[in-house]
């Protein structure tokens, strides 16, 4: 799954806060073409804040090095206004040559005919012998190879361990049990008297619920694009939350401040949180303590965890050159030179070459590690969400809330839930 690449946050998610903002003189969202010299122009488009945007020129300055007779510009925007402006520029028949594309939005482009098929291209203009394990279909929607990872996440617990050992909480490490971890916050909230709170509400996040349902060896959508649980896993999932809710070991939504988008973790009003890995700089920074990494609670002997694509690259159909286009996206994913730039800014590389040549400091450092020590337990990346899958997860963002405020039970919310969900996949497909 995935969390539209925005992770759990206080509330909805942190949500990078730039504007729109161009760097080119070719407009936004225009293909690519041709100049009188036979130089090929490409447009190239990705979400992110200035801190992205300056890496990116640097990358593409050494691109265009390698390659003189391409030249490249690229816009960017915070991540909802690049969709809407992706969106409509897609319907009106004039994207941009080059995307950057998230894995819950993959399936629908792909299947709106958005996408070129890169099959084609993969072995020419696009290598991807060197993705690491488990990444080397995740771009792929029926058939069809439409988006490769330019880097990854897992899911992971976060937390601080300076809290967590000063109120005695048991140290969280793979085994541990959704028993242990209530325990754990459960102590960390007593010893602190609630400041801070000891962990997060989880019912309102889809992707945590996926991991959960992965742990007993089902998964949030089955291959057909339908959901892939039934009503009563639903009611078991949103029953445990619940009953950290009442026994108050969980920070609630009353005490949530809507106008904050940090995450719990990152403004101290707990000491731990579940988000993608990626999310650990940008949310230490702002907690201002070191943070630790753990697997996620089990009580299988799965860990419900894969590694996700935290962003893919993508060539649309109406790009005019196509294999100039492709040569731009084997680059961001294969140059030791692009790694190096980029560093883990977009999560850690998706190619073992990137891996190695990017110069990770201490927080990503610790992120490389916590991943190598789980990569022998972690799943297969599934297949990308159905059309209204990003509908889906706010749905459950909103009748959670209903539950957490008791105005609903979790028997008719969870039932709710079923018929609208189903409802929205039907619609969108």
């Amino acid at each position: 799954m995935t969390s539209t690449s925005q992770p759990p946050a206080r509330r909805r998610g942190v949500g990078v806060t730039c504007g729109l903002l161009s760097i080119a003189l070719v407009a936004a969202g225009c293909g690519g073409g041709a100049g009188d010299d036979g130089r090929v122009e490409l447009t190239y488009t990705f979400w992110g804040n200035t801190d992205r945007g300056e890496l990116t020129t640097e990358a593409i300055e050494l691109f265009e090095e390698q390659h003189p007779n391409i030249s490249v510009a690229i816009t960017f925007a915070d991540f909802e206004s690049y969709w809407q402006k992706l969106a409509t520029e897609s319907a009106g028949g004039n994207p941009p040559d080059v995307v950057q594309m998230d894995y819950t939005y993959l399936r629908e482009y792909a299947d709106r005919g958005v996408l070129l098929d890169l099959d084609p291209l993969v072995g020419e203009q696009i290598n991807t012998d060197d993705l690491i394990s488990g990444l080397d279909q995740a771009g792929r929607v029926d058939g069809g190879y439409y988006a490769i990872p330019i880097g990854t996440n897992v899911m992971s617990f976060q937390y601080d361990a300076a809290i967590w050992a000063e109120a005695g909480a048991a140290t969280p490490e793979a085994g541990w049990t959704w028993d242990d971890y209530a325990e754990a916050i459960g102590t960390v909230t007593e010893a602190n008297d609630q400041e801070p709170w000891g962990g997060i509400d989880m019912g309102e996040h889809l992707h945590l619920f996926d991991a959960w349902l992965r742990q007993q060896g089902k998964q949030a959508y089955a291959e057909d694009g339908r959901l892939g649980f039934t009503e009563e896993d639903l009611v078991a999932f949103w029953d445990l939350n619940e009953q950290w809710r009442d026994a108050e070991i969980v920070i609630p939504f009353s005490q949530i401040d809507q106008a904050v988008t940090a995450t719990s973790l990152a403004v101290g009003d707990t000491a731990s949180e579940f988000a993608w890995d990626n999310y650990l700089p940008s949310t230490e920074n702002t907690n201002g303590n070191e943070l630790s990494l753990a697997p996620m609670p089990t009580d299988t002997d799965e860990l419900g965890l894969y590694a996700k694509p935290s962003m893919l690259m993508s060539v649309t159909a109406r790009s005019d050159h196509p294999e100039e286009a492709a040569q731009l996206v084997d680059f961001m994913i294969n140059d030791p030179g692009a790694g190096r730039i980029f560093g883990a800014n977009r999560g850690l590389p998706a190619t073992t070459g990137q891996r190695e040549a990017a110069e990770l400091d201490d927080v990503n450092a610790r992120i490389e590690e916590f991943e190598t020590g789980i990569e022998d337990r972690l799943g297969d990346t599934p297949a990308p969400p159905p059309p209204g899958g990003a509908s889906v997860e706010r749905l459950m963002q909103r009748i959670n809330e209903e539950v957490a405020y008791d105005r609903t039970s979790v028997e008719e919310a969870a039932a709710r839930f079923m018929a609208e969900s189903e409802q929205i996949l039907a619609e969108a497909a």
